[in-house]
């Protein structure tokens, strides 16, 4: 039986090579699922759509009806082979990082988790804020006619941040087992952290108004004191990660 070579026993073109391969399995999955999922994307627009109201979708070009249900069906082809994704992710963690196998596991599922509680949260307050925000400027003199490859760009492109923000205390997590950050400097560069984080929320948040950017700057900030908090518990059980990431 032929195995596929790890990370730790082949060079870096060996290991480039084993990612390729994996990237390009995934993708000829990604496109199966997506076919899948497109007679659905109906529906799965209609749920997409909620956060809106009663505003109508419109399409202003004969291809853009089908260019929206396509990027409907792509998105739920990456949630339908998310537990592949995640198993590479499981590897990644086991053999790069070298987390024990249970470890890995763990951090698997808290990644799956996060991401799932970062596009609730985007689907449950940030978008209905968003939304009722921007549509309020036309008031009763302009009748809001609202693209659907504008709105779905505009919908899944801040949930896929969102679940991307809710990574931060994995990451941060991942960072420290490789001995590249430590909780001395994640505290010391506290101000800095919010400095950035309010510049990425100003970036992302697709409105002018502070309140719509606090909305994604509050709980950036949050994660990373939650993510000071699970490196302090990881240093209480295992001490030697953290003086090895001060010495180094």
């Amino acid at each position: 039986m032929v195995t596929e070579p790890s990370f730790l026993t082949t060079g870096l073109f060996g290991q480039i090579e084993v990612i390729r391969r994996r990237v390009y399995r995934l993708a000829i999955l990604l496109a199966a699922a997506t076919l899948v999922a497109y007679p659905f994307a109906t529906y799965l627009l209609h749920f997409i759509k909620q956060p809106l109201g009663a505003y109508p979708l419109v399409m202003y070009a004969p291809l853009e009806g089908f260019l929206g249900h396509l990027k409907v069906a792509f998105a739920t082809g990456i949630i339908l082979i998310s537990p592949l994704i995640l198993y590479e992710l499981k590897r990644f963690l086991q053999t790069v990082c070298r987390f024990p196998p249970r470890t890995a596991w763990i951090g698997t599922s808290v990644a799956a988790g996060l991401f799932a509680i970062g596009i609730s949260f985007c689907y449950l307050v940030i978008l209905p804020v968003t939304l009722q925000f921007l549509l309020g400027y036309g008031g009763d003199n302009i009748a809001a006619g609202i693209s659907v490859s504008k709105y779905l760009s505009l919908t899944l492109g801040l949930a896929a941040a969102s679940g991307v923000m809710f990574e931060l205390p994995l990451v941060f997590r991942i960072l420290h087992q490789l001995g590249l950050i430590s909780i001395t400097f994640l505290t010391n560069n506290r101000r800095y952290a919010i400095l950035i984080s309010a510049v990425f929320t100003a970036i992302l948040t697709p409105t002018p108004d502070a309140y719509t950017m606090s909305m994604l700057l509050v709980p950036l900030i949050g994660l990373y004191e939650v993510s000071i908090i699970v490196l302090r518990i990881a240093e209480y059980r295992h001490p030697r990660l953290e003086d090895d990431s001060t010495e180094k």
